[in-house]
């Protein structure tokens, strides 16, 4: 039995977990003589901060002092000199600066993966003009002259550019040569094809005519009916018109036999 006279297992006997909460203390970063700083590091010395101030006063002395175009005045004097553009004079200044940069980049030669110039986009402000016209869009590095003149050749050309060539005499690679020789063999095929001469064309041609076969004997089917139909309309008719006649002649019958009687 477990110790105590108790028969539990040792229930009592568990190895403690968890405990109390110690949470961290004074996180605030220290300089190095201790002191605590910005929570984010941005504490200054006072005496760092007494300098700042000495050099700003005495700058602003100096200024005042000289009162050339630099102070204050000048800048007012600056500012009357110069005035104010209206939202129109700005957006054609910003046109002629786009315009500007444009032709300076068609004037430099397109180097391989370099965009096209988009001239759809709009003036916008001034300051985003300004960097449209610094700022050159990076060319691809996977776009190269090699490559774009394999895109620009035209490949129903290929034939019978290799047909000219072959014709020469110019020696053909391998590949060039297997082209040529399956262009032959397609033009042969095709060749024959119009003639009736491969299996695929006789198989059109069986099934071309069993479709007719079928419309014919449709045709002449319909034509039968369309007969059947108008002799039986005709022998109605006549079977209408003789009952017609009969009743005519019954009825002039009783009217003949009645003034008989009448005498």
């Amino acid at each position: 039995m477990a110790p105590g006279g108790r028969g539990r297992g040792g229930k009592f006997s568990k190895p403690s977990r968890g405990g109390g909460k110690h949470f961290s203390r004074d996180l605030r970063p220290l300089d190095q003589d201790g002191l605590p700083m910005g929570m984010w590091g941005e504490g200054r010395k006072p005496e760092e901060s007494s300098e700042e101030s000495d050099s700003s006063s005495d700058e602003s002395s100096s200024g005042s002092e000289a009162g050339g175009p630099s102070g204050p005045s000048g800048s007012k004097k600056q500012d009357q000199q110069q005035p104010e553009l209206t939202r129109e004079e700005r957006r054609k200044a910003a046109k002629a600066r786009k315009e500007a940069a444009i032709r300076r980049k068609a004037q430099q030669a397109a180097a391989p993966g370099d965009l096209p110039p988009n001239s759809d986009e709009d003036s916008g402000s001034d300051d985003n003009d300004n960097n449209e016209d610094d700022n050159e869009m990076p060319a691809n590095p996977n776009h190269t002259a090699s490559a774009r003149s394999q895109a620009s050749g035209k490949a129903a050309d290929e034939p019978t550019d290799l047909k000219k060539a072959a014709a020469k005499g110019v020696q053909l690679s391998r590949r060039e040569q297997e082209a040529l020789n399956a262009q032959r063999a397609r033009e042969h095929y095709m060749k024959l094809h119009a003639e009736g001469k491969t299996d695929e064309a006789r198989a059109d041609l069986a099934r071309l005519r069993l479709v007719r076969e079928q419309r014919e004997e449709a045709r002449k089917m319909k034509e039968m009916l369309a007969e059947e139909k108008r002799v039986k309309d005709e022998e109605r008719n006549k079977e209408l018109r003789e009952r017609e006649e009969k009743r005519r002649e019954a009825a002039l019958g009783k009217k003949a036999s009645a003034k008989g009687k009448k005498k």
